[in-house]
């Protein structure tokens, strides 16, 4: 599961774990992102992604951090990553979580036909963005590989649509409010808030503050 992380909340964590739960996952893999190309860039340092991941894998002993895409120093591409991941673990059967949102715009990632060879895909649902936005290429390519959760596991190349929890966090707004936040929000968990303050992240000291009103 990539991302950026930026930071990690609820809205990744509990999906995720819901699926591992129905489809008995024993690991997984929390990638943050190097140099994201479809988005904004983080707002916090690689070391401190990676501190919140560390902390939010506290709340669940399946999750792990892997800072293998970090590592790369280039912008993250996700057949690259499938790749490494298939010749690392070649006797794991490997499921790639994405949303909803990268479904729709999945056609402009790199060579993305190539994914499927690699991996089984899961899509999770993200609030604001319809299936019936897909375009023809989308909408072709889940009339040939969705299957049930029932058909779902082993094998490569199938696409999962997940009847999982949807949490609507805005990151944006969530970095907003830990600006001037006092207490553990409720889309965090605890040790990924402890973290936060403790490295005084995404807070605007007084000076700061003061040219922005200005």
């Amino acid at each position: 599961m990539g991302g950026t992380f930026d930071p990690v909340h609820w809205g990744h964590l509990k999906p995720a774990l819901e699926l591992a739960d129905q489809f008995g996952w024993e690991r997984i893999h929390l990638l943050p992102t190097c140099a994201p190309p479809h988005r904004a860039q983080p707002q916090v340092l690689n070391t401190h992604r990676l501190g919140m991941l560390d902390a939010a894998a506290q709340v669940d002993e399946r999750l792990r951090v892997d800072d293998w895409e970090l590592k790369q120093g280039l912008p993250s591409r996700t057949l690259p990553t499938l790749k490494h991941y298939r010749q690392t673990c070649a006797d794991a059967c490997l499921y790639f979580i994405i949303g909803t949102d990268s479904l729709l715009t999945l056609r402009e990632w790199l060579h993305w036909e190539r994914l499927f060879d690699y991996a089984n895909f899961v899509v999770m649902p993200r609030p604001g963005y319809a299936l019936s936005d897909c375009r023809a290429e989308i909408t072709k390519l889940l009339k040939e590989r969705q299957v049930s959760a029932e058909d779902f596991p082993g094998g490569v190349g199938k696409i999962y649509l997940a009847d999982c929890q949807q949490i609507d966090i805005s990151a944006t707004e969530l970095r907003a409010t830990l600006a001037e936040q006092e207490h553990c929000p409720e889309v965090l968990p605890e040790p990924v808030w402890n973290y936060i303050r403790e490295h005084n992240l995404y807070r605007i000291d007084a000076n700061k503050a003061a040219a922005l009103n200005n």
